[in-house]
């Protein structure tokens, strides 16, 4: 397993945030049957042609930025172009954050904007045509204002009512929207989006360089800084500029680091291959190990790429299949029990065909028809598709996941080397040819199957890693102070996600009494104008006994963060008003805060809410029952 670059590592690690729960919404990396070295440079400029259907990582790929929507300065020295989808929070979080990069660079920075609708937000194809539509008529950043300011009621109801408050032509409007040509502009964005690397959003390109995820604006900054202090050379040294200095710009963007620059490998993952479902030659050298999600569009492409390579390497190469459905997928679940179920019969690799042969139909009603189009026993099948042992099977798949450091689909861990995202066939291709030839090695001779598996494995395998070690003294806790199970929490007031988990938590607190403690550290992040006042206020707050009360006025209260609000709620939780705001006038608690912030930094930790379980790391705000997982495994290591 190669440790990747920042750039590389920060497209694999941004997942569907499940994993959609992070810096953006994604699938995992490559989507296309091409694909350009993450931070490869992309250009966009007014003279030009589709992208080619071959990429070459050298050379820059253009788009046509004059038919995109632009704001700031038309001659500016960066340019972002910026892909995004109106319903993905990540995409919302980060519109503030371009609001102040033009603000603080009002000559030297341009936006333009790329429709980039996922394929899982079912509002946000809708929204994209209204924005387009809207931009028909010179009304686009009105139209994109609105639409990220109500990313909970983008239906077609209040797209009208929008058209309207803007003054649009409404028959125009409406006929833009279904028109095929604002279509055809969208799907135009998305098929640019695939050859540069681009799976997820909010993805921008800053002067063709690919930065991924709803980084904070200090982040942003630097690769602003950094760009202009570039543009400025290359103007100077070849006396150039507008769109000629752009291009140049794009042409001459750092590489990556080729894969002999890249950091060394830290070895291989053992996933074991158990009772799990085999496709292939059970003896063969190669062992693929895949980590798939029937509803995952990108797992499917991954499905096709699977067969092409099978069909190339018969007897060389063996696929095993371990369920991963993804928590926002409602119908993957029960998919999952289905081949599982299948299997039981035999007919494991024909069900795992019919269902990703038909991803829009995955409905209970529509798995027992596909059972019986294979020819199952209904009865028994319809029995096990609900049974404790089914269910289990695919629950104890998961877990093997998480251990191998699975955290989005589709993952795949070649003879223990992962390969992340639907990669094209030859990337496939080019581990397989690799591991054939280490196994010619005179160590592995007569050994085949799993065997051989485990053997190479072993010989390279990765260590377990370290657990992050953050330190707790005199933060406000909660829970048993003696508990065995610790929860680092890293949170702001003014975030929504960090909002959002707050129930979660007291129900943990509720349903491990005695067993956990949540220790509350601050990290505000940069875009959120009032998050670091009221990291303060919490502080002063827990200096006077009253941090809880406090955090939860503030929680229940994230639209009213200001300083008269603060001092309202200090009022209301039995605190001295005039002391908070003389403390926040002498930022009395800002070197605190940082310190707080330094530690989510040292132990990799970007975004919020964050979490780290003795030692662990789990970002987002997940599901309920992916914090019991993870203090389940605490306390039975703990014993």
């Amino acid at each position: 397993m190669i440790q990747m670059s920042y750039t590389k590592r920060a497209l694999l690690v941004m997942a569907a945030v499940g994993l959609m729960s992070f810096t953006g919404c994604k699938i995992k990396t490559q989507t296309g049957s091409d694909q350009v070295a993450a931070g490869a440079p992309v250009a966009v400029q007014a003279a030009a042609a589709v992208a080619p259907a071959a990429v070459d990582p050298a050379k820059p790929i253009y788009l046509q930025i004059d038919a995109l929507p632009v704001r700031g300065a038309a001659d500016a020295k960066v340019t972002i172009v910026e892909f995004s989808d109106y319903e993905c929070p990540f995409c919302s979080r980060v519109e503030p954050t371009m609001d102040e990069l033009l603000k603080a660079y009002p000559n030297d920075v341009r936006v333009a904007f790329v429709n980039h609708p996922l394929g899982f937000h079912k509002n946000a194809m809708p929204a994209a045509k209204a924005a387009v539509a809207a931009f028909k008529q010179g009304k686009f950043w009105e139209m994109h204002a609105a639409l990220f300011s109500n990313q909970k009621n983008l239906n077609e109801a209040f797209f009208t009512e929008q058209a309207k408050k803007l003054g649009l032509d409404m028959a125009r409007f409406t006929a833009d929207m279904n028109s095929p040509e604002t279509a055809n502009y969208i799907e135009k964005g998305m098929k640019d989006a695939g050859p540069m690397g681009i799976s997820g959003t909010p993805s921008l390109l800053i002067n063709g360089k690919l930065v991924v995820g709803a980084l904070p604006l200090d982040a942003f900054k630097k690769e602003v800084d950094a760009e202009l202090a570039r543009a400025n050379e290359v103007a100077k040294a070849k006396n150039l500029s507008g769109a000629a200095l752009y291009e140049e710009l794009v042409k001459t963007a750092p590489k990556p680091p080729a894969d002999d620059e890249e950091e060394a490998p830290v070895g291989r993952v053992m996933v074991e291959i158990g009772q799990a479902p085999v496709w292939g030659n059970v003896d063969a050298p190669v062992t693929i190990v895949e980590f798939t999600d029937f509803e995952c569009p990108f797992c499917s492409r991954g499905n096709t790429t699977l067969h092409a390579i099978m069909e190339k390497n018969p007897e060389t190469v063996r696929v095993v299949f371990k369920h991963y459905p993804l928590p926002f997928h409602k119908n993957a679940k029960l998919a999952h029990q289905a081949a599982e179920a299948a299997k039981i019969q035999g007919k494991f690799w024909e069900m795992y065909n019919k269902i990703f042969d038909n991803q829009k139909a995955m409905g209970r009603d529509d798995l027992i028809g596909y059972a019986k189009e294979l020819g199952l026993d209904e009865a028994k099948f319809v029995a096990d598709l609900d049974s404790d042992a089914v269910k289990k099977a695919v629950e104890d798949a998961m877990k093997e996941g998480e251990k191998a450091g699975v955290r989005g689909t589709p993952n795949f861990f070649i003879n223990g080397t992962l390969l992340s995202g639907a990669q094209p066939e030859a990337a496939f291709q080019a581990a397989i040819d690799k591991e054939l030839a280490l196994t010619k090695d005179a160590k592995y001779a007569g050994l085949k199957g799993n065997d051989l598996y485990e053997k190479v494995i072993k010989d390279d395998a990765k260590p377990a890693p370290a657990p992050l070690v953050v330190d707790i003294v005199g933060a406000p806790s909660r829970g048993a102070a003696d508990a065995p199970v610790t929860i680092v929490q890293f949170s702001e007031f003014q975030c929504p996600f960090c909002s959002r988990v707050e129930p979660t938590i007291d129900q943990l607190l509720t349903d491990y009494d005695g067993k956990i403690k949540v220790v509350f550290k601050q990290m505000p992040l940069a875009f959120h104008d009032k998050a670091q006042k009221a990291a303060e206020a919490s502080l002063f707050a827990h200096e006077n006994g009253k941090f809880w009360e406090m955090h939860a006025k503030m929680f229940a209260n994230q639209s009213a963060l200001g300083i008269e609000d603060l001092k309202k709620y200090a009022t209301e939780v039995g605190l001295d008003a005039a002391a908070l705001e003389k403390a926040l006038n002498e930022n009395k608690y800002a070197e605190a805060v940082k310190k707080d912030v330094a530690a989510a930094g040292a132990v990799g930790i970007s975004g919020t809410p964050s979490f780290v379980i003795n030692g662990k790391l789990l970002i987002g705000a997940q599901p309920i029952d992916a914090f019991k997982k993870e203090i389940d495994a605490a306390l039975e290591a703990a014993k």
